[in-house]
């Protein structure tokens, strides 16, 4: 029976793929093809959001004060995939760095009250504000 483990990261992938390798007395040949296709593979579905940019939300929401809780849940998850509210993002990895980015920021209407920081400026792809 192969393992089913869901891999996170490059070195879990790389480790699966030898178990499966000693599992199934694949040759290099086979070691070679099968790494190949586990990095292929993490890549093809490994989106994230650039991590500057969340770094640069967390700073944001850090310096404001959300006393409707609006802002909550921004420390859970990936801004892009979790959805954090008020963050709208492109649709797809950018083909240059592979990273999903912060589009738009909509903060309007959530009772917020602070301070800008200057970390926004390292949403490099941002449109609105």
């Amino acid at each position: 029976m192969l393992p089913t483990a869901k891999c996170s990261s490059g070195v879990q992938m790389l480790t699966l793929l030898l178990e499966i390798i000693k599992m199934t007395g694949m040759r290099f040949c086979g070691l070679v093809y099968a790494v190949l296709y586990g990095y292929l593979v993490l890549f093809a579905v490994a989106q994230i959001t650039d991590p500057s940019e969340v770094s640069a939300l967390v700073a944001v929401m850090c310096r404001l004060i959300d006393p409707m809780n609006h802002l909550g849940h921004w420390n859970e998850g990936d801004p892009c995939l979790s959805n954090w509210t008020g963050v709208l993002c492109f649709d797809r990895v950018d083909e240059t760095d592979g990273y999903l980015h912060v589009q738009n920021l909509h903060l309007l209407n959530m009772n917020l009250s602070g301070i800008l920081a200057p970390e926004l400026g390292q949403l490099s792809r941002l449109r609105i504000l």
